[in-house]
């Protein structure tokens, strides 16, 4: 190492430290498939029984069911609501919602949210289940809580001990090793109108979650664990469009996008599709890392990690994801409400605040996560701290692929009065995992040579 170089590596080692968290001890990794689950959740019931022990998840599909169908039938559908909040009794249940949903409450009143038994349904492979207790002693975090090191084919941290670590596991969380989606995605303005502002399929491969690949394979590539391409259908304006992302598991490097114009005809670098840059597929009421309530480099946060409680959320929502057809699920003001399925669960409490000289339109945002990896809740908070958009992810687990899949999600902006319904398939042709993408696909190259002329 030359004598620049070595006073640089000095000088990034005193400002961030060359670890921020290097794994746990093997004593605290053997609880994991004991008193925790194998990826680091409470495996035991709540105290008075209304969340119960984790036994492994839903793995038989319903005899309803129609395997490979792109749509999932729901195996709680004969259960009825054992409550229903309103917004005439929603303070007697304020520690266990979200300030968006208070929000909700206090804004409309005929919003309600129906609750149902609660089910810890994600069920995983059994290798994600081995890289799960390899990661808890190997897998650290570099570069001031930006980078990981020594994580494969499970979260990176399985026992979390810092916010940036229990954020990336949010992040990194599992849903699959290769897919295709085809969803839908809706905008009701403040007067009641929808508008489609997305009609897209989405190919999906995590490298990561490979088990082909291996954690020898992905040791030696370059850390991209994670590789998307949209194409869109619709509406008009957007039709031919197609974007490319790759994520690392670094923060500190550039993760590069791409993006495809069909009045162009060309294919031309995306950085700005990144940080608080508006959605364009969301028509821009939300902001780029806010897709599926966090995505993205984490350099622009300070994250706390503000405990475990007991909160609803939204929960195998199989009826409203898989069941219901866009327009019934588009009533004004909020998605409907008789639709939606509300559980009682654990979710790990996050704070991520802006950092000092950094930009972004939110000073602060709260997250919810569910404890055993599906999706959960955001407030995010304006400038001023006032609560300026919510943000709900459903979980709706793939039984037949053991995937704890989340996907539907919605987004309410306070400030317009509008609200998002994202991701919604069931107009569509749905889901689909396990699919085979041949070599090259996830490369511009490709993207300019297959795009609308």
């Amino acid at each position: 190492m030359n004598i620049p170089r070595l006073v640089t590596a000095v000088l990034i080692a005193a400002t961030y430290g060359s670890t921020v968290h290097a794994s746990v001890s093997a004593e605290e990794a053997a609880k994991l498939g004991t008193t925790l689950t194998v990826f680091g959740a409470d495996a035991a019931a709540s105290a008075d029984g209304q969340i119960p022990a984790y036994t492994g998840g839903v793995t038989k599909a319903p005899a309803e069911s129609k395997l490979n169908s792109g749509k999932w039938f729901d195996p709680f559908a004969g259960e009825k609501p054992i409550l229903t909040i309103t917004a005439q009794n929603w303070q007697e249940y304020s520690d266990k919602l979200s300030e968006s949903s208070k929000e909700l409450f206090k804004r409309f009143p005929d919003y309600k949210m129906m609750v149902y038994p609660t089910h810890r349904s994600a069920s995983f492979p059994d290798w994600y289940g081995e890289n799960c207790k390899i990661n808890a002693v190997q897998a650290k975090l570099t570069n001031g809580g930006q980078d990981i090191e020594g994580a494969f084919g499970c979260i990176p941290f399985p026992i979390a001990k810092t916010g940036e670590e229990a954020l990336w596991n949010y992040i990194m969380r599992f849903v699959g090793t290769r897919q295709k989606n085809f969803v839908n995605t809706w905008l009701m303005d403040s007067s009641g109108n929808p508008v489609l502002t997305g009609s897209f399929k989405s190919s999906i491969y995590f490298p990561y979650y490979d088990p082909t690949l291996g954690r020898d394979g992905f040791k030696k590539s370059d850390g991209v664990w994670y590789q998307v391409m949209n194409d869109y259908a619709a509406p008009a304006r957007l039709k031919g469009e197609t974007s490319l992302f790759w994520d690392y598991t670094a923060s500190s490097r550039d993760w590069p996008g791409w993006s495809y114009s069909p009045g162009q005809r060309r294919t031309r670098v995306a950085p700005d599709l990144a940080y608080d840059t508006p959605n364009p597929g969301y028509s821009g009421v939300i902001t780029m890392d806010d897709i599926q309530l966090m995505y993205g480099k984490l350099d622009r946060w300070k994250v706390k990690m503000l405990g475990t409680k007991e909160m609803y959320i939204p929960y195998n929502g199989y009826k409203w994801q898989y069941a219901t057809s866009d327009k019934d699920m588009l009533t004004p003001h909020f998605p409907n409400a008789n639709l939606i399925r509300w559980e009682l669960h654990r979710v790990r409490v996050l704070e991520l605040t802006l950092k000092p000289g950094a930009r972004h339109l939110y000073s602060k945002k709260i997250l919810y996560t569910d404890e055993d990896l599906g999706g959960g809740m955001m407030d995010a908070y304006d400038q001023a701290g006032k609560l300026y958009r919510g943000g709900f992810a459903d979980t709706v687990p793939a039984y037949d692929a053991q995937v704890p899949y989340s996907l539907g999600n919605w987004f309410f902006d306070f400030n317009s009065g509008v609200y998002l319904l994202g991701s919604h398939p069931a107009d569509t042709s749905g889901i689909f995992f396990n699919v085979d993408f041949p070599n090259g696909f996830f490369t511009p190259e490709r993207m300019q040579s297959t795009g609308i002329r």
